[in-house]
């Protein structure tokens, strides 16, 4: 989004497909539709390291919205902008195969995507609990927990063994209103524990409050307890890949995940 940045990519020795990111209006990184910068850059781009191969923006703004009309709303001027972006470089000469748009709660409700190439929504592949409290999908259709295993039960509390570490501390799924401290606390077979939740998260325990009292007197040393995620995003990239199950306990098969920057 920047004539530097353009600069040293096209300087490179091999060619790289390369997208000019477009602000729609979240203010964090990416040139104005209509700025003079967004051609200063396709030119900057002219170069043995770099191909324009087209536009991408991301709605971030979407996760502020309340309600699904204004979820839309924001999702019409986040294509609007990259479609209005790509068309004025073509009208400029330049090449503009790719229009990339995307954030899950746009994805989820977008009503027209007339002039997209591509989404790439993040969190709308598994979901998570702030997905749930946007209205991007119900709570029953969050696809990855985090098992642990009770290490601790007291009278007022459990705690497991899924922390910071495991979960992340972040806690964007509080802003919704609904008590989730740092995940929602299921049995082993996915049936969320009515008032249960990670209150605290030290770096590798999770407290566990607000379990029922007929269930807490159930629960023993070596259980294991499914976490629902806030943020899947932030607590998936803690682990190195996925156990999947159909329906039940049983591993069906292991996913690995590509982590971190560099592979060593």
């Amino acid at each position: 989004d920047n004539v530097e940045a353009a600069m040293l990519i096209a300087g490179g020795v091999a060619p790289m497909d390369v997208l000019i990111e477009i602000d729609c209006g979240d203010g964090r990184g990416g040139v104005s539709p209509d700025s003079p910068a967004l051609l200063q850059v396709a030119k900057a781009l002219q170069g043995p390291g770099a191909k324009l191969a087209g536009v991408l923006t991301h709605a971030g703004q979407s996760y502020a919205c309340r309600g699904v009309d204004e979820i839309a709303e924001v999702a019409e001027g986040e294509r609007a902008a990259a479609v209005a972006a790509a068309e004025r470089l073509r009208e400029a000469g330049y090449a503009c195969e790719t229009v990339s748009v995307g954030s899950t709660p746009t994805a989820t409700h977008a009503r027209d995507l007339t002039g997209v190439t591509e989404m790439r929504p993040g969190a709308y592949m598994f979901g998570d609990l702030d997905q749930v409290g946007l209205g991007s999908l119900p709570e029953d259709r969050i696809a990855v927990t985090v098992l642990a295993s009770v290490i601790g039960v007291y009278e007022d509390r459990i705690i497991v063994d899924a922390g910071g570490l495991a979960l992340s501390k972040d806690t964007s799924a509080q802003r919704h209103g609904r008590e989730v401290g740092y995940g929602i606390v299921q049995n082993v077979a996915g049936v969320t524990l009515p008032g249960a939740v990670v209150a605290k998260a030290n770096q590798e325990h999770g407290i566990i409050h607000g379990v029922p009292a007929d269930l807490l007197k159930l629960i023993q040393v070596g259980d294991r307890l499914r976490i629902l995620p806030n943020h899947i995003c932030m607590t998936a990239a803690a682990h190195p890949g996925y156990y999947v199950v159909d329906g039940g306990v049983d591993v069906a098969a292991r996913w690995p995940r590509i982590n971190g920057w560099e592979q060593w």
